[in-house]
């Protein structure tokens, strides 16, 4: 399937700092990174991501995440213990991409089939009602939104993608 989502979300994801922010986002407050992703990926559409949006785009992804993505990464995080288990870790690490890949193709079919969202997003504000709905206080939400931001700003447009591109 043809996602720009994903392939906006590979190349974001490989700039300094992109990753160690969304993990800590993840691991901090329990955001979704690839929630994070779409928000960021929207505001690169000149999209806004509000909250309605947001809460339905976290409902749509719930399921795939709680019952897959969560179990896969709380295992391989413990399998770190076991050096012996190296290989069946990455193997695990592997499955949990392809989950995160799917649960990409999700979102996109669902953004797909949701109206239009309203043009003038900006990347710290559409992070910020991820961060919120993942339960930031506003002022933490608005803090990490524009260090993520600041992440996110680099040189994404170096690592091969473009606006109105896929890929």
């Amino acid at each position: 399937m043809d996602n720009p989502l994903w392939n906006y979300s590979l190349a974001a994801y490989s700039n300094p700092g992109v990753a160690q922010h969304c993990l800590e986002a993840q691991d901090e407050c329990g955001v979704d990174v690839n929630l994070l992703l779409y928000a960021a990926w929207l505001a690169s559409q000149a999209q806004v991501l509000d909250e309605r949006r947001s809460r339905s785009a976290m409902a749509c992804t719930d399921t795939l995440r709680q019952q897959v993505i969560r179990p896969l990464r709380t295992l391989r995080r413990q399998w770190k213990a076991w050096p012996e288990l190296a290989d069946l870790r990455e193997q695990l690490k592997q499955l949990e991409l392809a989950a995160e890949r799917e649960l990409q193709d999700g979102l996109w079919d669902w953004h797909r089939q949701q109206p239009a969202p309203a043009s003038g997003g900006s990347l710290s504000g559409n992070l910020e009602w991820v961060l919120r709905l993942a339960g930031e206080s506003p002022a933490a939400a608005s803090q990490r939104a524009q260090v993520l931001a600041a992440a996110l700003s680099g040189p994404v447009m170096d690592a091969g993608w473009h606006p109105g591109r896929s890929g």
